[in-house]
């Protein structure tokens, strides 16, 4: 009977969060958790879940982890190759006994031109369209969880250098995206749509910045840097130039209004107001 929910990259922070809360909401024996990781799984494994080895870039493993799966919720890879691999995930499903794919991606609006980072979501979701499979698109809002490595050395230095995003970004905490997503996963009233998980506000780089000097008392400023010079820094520092290329074109995604959509869905999926940048900051600050 294949009325199993498969959750992928349950060995990480969304999947893993996901698998978590599905846990409290479901019976732990209709769910799954597949990943390369088996140690990294092992935690779910005395909760009564099942755990199975899923290699994106292995076929045979698709299939045979996809055995008795009714419901795959997909989440997105951080592979170079991770458009072909969650292709081939995709087709293998539709080929399987799988009904429902859900995806986690990020919010758009259909634009063009941006990257990877945006089009990689985009050209998933129209393969699952495509599937024949009932599909449920999941786009979340850019992590608040990544304020700090957006920030860089602006708490010594005093200056946030990034491109200026006018109109401010979508943006929400992973533990309320992974709440909500199981919420979703969970409740069939919410599945065949699509789903804007973020922040009821956008939030723009000034208001961060002021952000950071209030919890801190130390003062810091926004100052735009165009996309292109964002990029040669990150590679100036080290950062390998695929990724560089990867993180610059968010940044531009994110200065042109393409993440930028404010509404109450997650605080409506929730049943509660989501974390906010000050909590997010907080708890970064506070770490030792």
């Amino acid at each position: 009977m294949n009325n199993k929910i498969l959750i992928t990259g349950a060995s990480g922070h969304l999947g893993g969060g996901v698998l978590a809360h599905l846990s409290n909401l479901l019976p732990p024996a209709q769910l799954v958790a597949a990943g390369r990781n088996q140690q990294a799984l092992a935690r779910f494994a005395d909760t009564g879940v099942t755990i199975r080895s899923m290699d994106f870039d292995d076929p045979a493993s698709i299939e045979a982890a996809l055995t008795d799966v009714g419901t795959l919720y997909l989440v997105p890879t951080a592979a170079p190759d991770r458009l072909e691999q969650h292709r081939r995930v995709v087709d293998i499903a539709a080929r399987s006994e799988v009904k429902h794919v859900l995806y986690s991606g990020v919010i758009h609006h259909d634009e063009r031109g941006f990257g990877p980072a945006i089009s990689d979501h985009q050209h998933t979701e129209q393969h699952m369209a495509a599937s024949g499979l009932q599909h449920t698109f999941i786009r979340n809002g850019i992590y608040l969880d990544a304020i700090p490595m957006l920030l860089g050395n602006a708490l010594e230095s005093g200056v946030f250098a990034y491109p200026t995003a006018p109109h401010g970004v979508s943006w929400a905490a992973r533990a309320d995206l992974a709440e909500a997503t199981a919420r979703i996963i969970a409740d069939p009233k919410h599945h065949g749509k699509v789903h804007q998980l973020s922040l009821a506000h956008a939030v723009d780089y000034v208001a961060l910045a002021s952000s950071l000097s209030t919890l801190t008392g130390r003062a810091v400023i926004h100052e735009h840097i165009a996309p292109g010079a964002y990029e040669q820094v990150l590679v100036k520092v080290g950062v390998p130039a695929g990724l560089a290329g990867f993180l610059a074109g968010l940044a531009d995604a994110m200065a042109q209004g393409v993440v930028l959509q404010p509404t109450s869905e997650l605080a409506h999926i929730l049943g509660r107001q989501p974390l906010g940048v000050a909590d997010v900051l907080k708890a970064e600050l506070a770490r030792p």
